[in-house]
C-alpha cells in the first residue's frame, strides 16, 4: 500500500504532536465554547424528537437508514445547519447517486492542500419500517462534527479542516471508502483523520473511552496528539488505546488508502450500548457529560493537528513610542527573512521568536542597541513550517509581528 502522506509532512506532524506541552489560546477558547445544549439541540432534530423545517414546513426525521426517506431529509437538514454557520457544503454522491457525503472545507491559510478531517456518519440502523433514531450510533458523532464546525469557525488554521458527514457507513463504510478512494486517486494530502462513532454511552459510568490506531502512515502520531490534548487542556479523560485498532468504522477507509487516522469511541469493547442498532437508541440513554468530554477531545485534537495561526495569549502586543516601522520581509518566508525596525533612542532590546503555541523558540538578540534603523536576520532555515510570532521587547515593552514559514 503506497502512503500518500509526504515524508516532510509526517515529520512536521510528529513535531506538532511532540510540541503540545503549552496551551494554544485558540484551542482553549474553542473548547470552552463547546456546549452541551448546542449538541442536544441538534441531536433532538436529527433523531426525530423535534421537527425540522427545510422549507416545506415541519417534518420529522424518523429513520436515517439508507432505504428510508429520513436519510435524504437528514442530509438536507445537515446542509441547512452548515449553511447557517456560514459554510458552503458540498454533496459528494456515490452508489449511483443514492449515497450523499456532506462535506465542508475550512481552507488553511498556510498549507491549504493539507487536510485534517473530523468526521462521523449520519446514516442509521436498523432498517425496515421501524424507527431508527440512532442517537448514539452515530447521531452523537454527527452532531459533534456540527459542533466542531460551529466552534472552530472564528479561527484560522495552517491546514485545511474538512468537516465530513458520511453516508452508508452501515452498509460497509461505503461513503468514507468512496471519499478516501477519490482522494488517493488524486494524490491528495490528508494530514490526519479524527473519526467519531458512538461517543455518548457510558453504562457503567467509569468514563472510559477508546482511541483506535494502527501503524499506518502517521496514525500513531495522531493518537499521541489526542493523548497530549487530553493532558495539556486539562480534560484528564480515561483513555484506553486499541492498537491495532478495529476496522468497523470510517477511519478504516483511510487506513486502506495509506492515510493516518484514529477512531474516538465509547468503550465498545466491554460496555457496549444495549440499544445499539435498535429503535431505542435514544437521547435519554446517553451520558451527556461523557459525550461533551469526547467531543472536546476530538475537536481539540483536530484543532491541534490543523495548527492554529492566531497569536498566543501569552505574547501580548503593545505599542511603544520607542520603536517605529516594525516589519518582517519577505513574509511568508522560505529560506531567509529579515526583521526591520527603528529605535528612537538607545534602549535595551530583546528579539525573540515564539511558536504558534506561545513557547519561546529562538532568542535572536538580547542587549543594548543605539538609536537608528535595526536589521536582524531571522533563522528561517532552522524553523519547521508554520506560524511564528516575532516579539521585540524594548525597555520592557513588547511589540509583535507575524512570521509565516513555508517549506
Amino acid at each position: 500500500m503506497r502512503h500518500r502522506l509526504l515524508p516532510c509532512l509526517t515529520a512536521f506532524l510528529l513535531l506538532t504532536a511532540a510540541s503540545l506541552r503549552g496551551q494554544s489560546p485558540v484551542i482553549v477558547d474553542a473548547l470552552n465554547a463547546v456546549d452541551i445544549d448546542s449538541l442536544v439541540w441538534d441531536l433532538e432534530r436529527l433523531t426525530g424528537e423535534q421537527p425540522v423545517d427545510i422549507g416545506n414546513g415541519p417534518e420529522t426525521i424518523l429513520s436515517r437508514h439508507k432505504l428510508n426517506a429520513g436519510n435524504a431529509l437528514a442530509a438536507d437538514w445537515l446542509q441547512q445547519r452548515l449553511l447557517a454557520m456560514g459554510y458552503t457544503p458540498v454533496v459528494q454522491t456515490f452508489s449511483a447517486g443514492t449515497g450523499e457525503n456532506i462535506l465542508v472545507e475550512k481552507p488553511g491559510v498556510v498549507h491549504p492542500d493539507r487536510k485534517v478531517i473530523i468526521c462521523g456518519h449520519y446514516d442509521a440502523m436498523p432498517g425496515g419500517p421501524v424507527n431508527a433514531p440512532a442517537a448514539d450510533d452515530d447521531g452523537s458523532g454527527t452532531c459533534s462534527v456540527l459542533e466542531a464546525a460551529r466552534v472552530l469557525a472564528p479561527y484560522s488554521f495552517e491546514h485545511t479542516i474538512v468537516f465530513a458527514l458520511w453516508d452508508e457507513e452501515e452498509q460497509g463504510k461505503v461513503g468514507s471508502a468512496y471519499y478516501a478512494g477519490v482522494a488517493a486517486a488524486n494524490d491528495d494530502t490528508i494530514a490526519a483523520v479524527v473519526n467519531m462513532d458512538a461517543i455518548a454511552y457510558d453504562g457503567n459510568a467509569d468514563g472510559l473511552l477508546r482511541v483506535h490506531t494502527r501503524p499506518v502512515a502517521n496514525s500513531l502520531a495522531i493518537k499521541d496528539t489526542a493523548l497530549m490534548v487530553n493532558t495539556t487542556y486539562g480534560l484528564n479523560l480515561n483513555i484506553a488505546i486499541n492498537n491495532p485498532g478495529a476496522t468497523y468504522s470510517d477511519h478504516a477507509s483511510f487506513w486502506s488508502e495509506g492515510y493516518g487516522a484514529i477512531l474516538v469511541i465509547e468503550d465498545f469493547d466491554n460496555d457496549g450500548n444495549p440499544h445499539y442498532h435498535t429503535p431505542t437508541d435514544l437521547l435519554q440513554y446517553m451520558d451527556l457529560p461523557y459525550w461533551l468530554d469526547l467531543t472536546k477531545l476530538s475537536i481539540g485534537t483536530t484543532a491541534a493537528l490543523a495548527v492554529p495561526v492566531n497569536g498566543p495569549a501569552s505574547v501580548q502586543e503593545a505599542r511603544s513610542v520607542a520603536v517605529g516601522g516594525l516589519r518582517v520581509y519577505p513574509n511568508p518566508a522560505v529560506q531567509v527573512a529579515r526583521l526591520w525596525f527603528e529605535l528612537r533612542s538607545s534602549s535595551a532590546v530583546q528579539v525573540i521568536l515564539f511558536d504558534a503555541m506561545g513557547r519561546e523558540n529562538t532568542v535572536v538578540h538580547r542587549g543594548q542597541l543605539s538609536a537608528g534603523a535595526q536589521v536582524f536576520e531571522l533563522p528561517v532555515d532552522q524553523l519547521a513550517p508554520g506560524s511564528y510570532l516575532v516579539a521585540v521587547d524594548i525597555d520592557g515593552r513588547r511589540n509583535t509581528t507575524r512570521l509565516v514559514v513555508t517549506p
